[in-house]
């Protein structure tokens, strides 16, 4: 285990390089005369004691600073400040920080800031799929079903694309579709590949969308800039978002005064992603995570935006019947926002 004081003084090199990054993002806006994004002064250290010595805690660094070095290397590798990342997620991932390892596996995979290694990747992405992190998951299965740093097998392929995919993530659920399709790891089953190709679908992955009509014998309509592979679906750690925090952003983005429709609510994550699968609906279908008084967490499924609590009402009763019987029941998105802010 790495010590505070180590992991301090790697915080605080790691934040006097963003700085320098950052600087030399205004010079090149000033130069090129584009607005000035950095005009308000705002540091991200400001507010955070690194080094508090007489609060330290000897063996692990505070969640809250983790997240804080894991956002700011983000940053960093999103400008192709690879060996700034690299840095600054290594001491993270031996802590045991999930995002860490999943994005340090992927500097491996790719070779970005780093000497390519696929036996190394596949090691950091197991750490991290160990600990429930989707993308890691999905991507240790790409590796068992290709062969990639680590023997072929196809079962072990499939049991993590299912963990992955039970969690809600979209390019797991394709790539589940696609094992069940091929027969791959599992017994061939058409029936399961179009549900998982369906909730795929769902959350926008356009082959899955493809996959499922052609299953279906259905005309095909290919987006202009529809991926030609058809292998698995490999996800980018450090770019992607779990699916989670997607239905938070969506429903920060709807009007406090429009209406949902709660469609169910469970502590079965799989048994949501099967209810929401069931039926065709015409809007979007999210999931997204709560607490109740207790501390215990419920997954919850929620169906459309309506502008009237008459209009959510009227789309409440003609729902499909593998819908209805679960008894759905209308919300403000006002009050949701509130229970997630808590």
């Amino acid at each position: 285990m790495l010590s505070y004081n180590i992991i301090c003084r790697s915080i605080w090199r790691v934040a006097f390089a963003m700085f320098g990054l950052l600087f030399n993002s205004v010079i090149v806006a000033e130069t090129n005369t584009l607005p000035d994004p950095y005009e308000e002064e705002y540091s991200p250290y400001a507010d955070v004691d690194f080094c508090n010595e007489e609060d330290a805690d000897e063996e692990s660094l505070p969640e809250n600073v983790m997240e804080i070095l894991y956002s700011n290397a983000r940053m960093a590798f999103m400008f192709g400040q690879y060996e700034v990342a690299y840095k600054a997620w290594e001491p993270l991932a031996y802590e045991g920080y999930a995002k860490a390892q999943a994005s340090l596996a992927w500097m491996y995979h790719t070779g970005n800031g780093i000497k390519r290694n696929m036996t190394t990747a596949a090691l950091w992405y197991r750490e991290a799929a160990n600990q429930g992190h989707a993308i890691a998951q999905n991507n240790l299965a790409v590796m068992y079903e290709s062969g990639l740093g680590i023997n072929i097998n196809q079962k072990t392929a499939a049991f993590w694309y299912k963990e992955s995919a039970n969690s809600g993530y979209s390019f797991a659920q394709y790539n589940m579709g696609r094992m069940y399709s091929e027969g791959l790891g599992v017994k061939q089953d058409n029936e399961e590949a179009k549900y998982w190709w369906r909730i795929a679908s769902r959350q926008g992955v356009q082959k899955a969308t493809e996959s499922l009509a052609l299953l279906e014998e259905r005309p095909v309509v290919q987006a202009e800039t529809a991926d030609e592979t058809t292998g698995p679906a490999i996800a980018h750690a450090p770019y992607h978002s779990n699916p989670v925090a997607k239905g938070l952003a969506w429903i920060e983005g709807q009007q406090h005064n429009h209406y949902t429709i709660q469609l169910a609510r469970s502590k079965d994550a799989a048994w949501i992603l099967k209810l929401a699968a069931s039926e065709q609906l015409d809007q979007v279908i999210v999931q997204f995570k709560s607490k109740d008084k207790k501390g215990e967490e419920w997954i919850n499924l929620i169906y459309g935006s309506f502008s009237s609590y008459q209009a959510a009402e009227k789309t409440r009763r003609t729902l499909p019947d593998s819908f209805r019987k679960e008894s759905p029941w209308l919300r403000r998105f006002g009050e949701i926002n509130a229970i997630l802010l808590k």
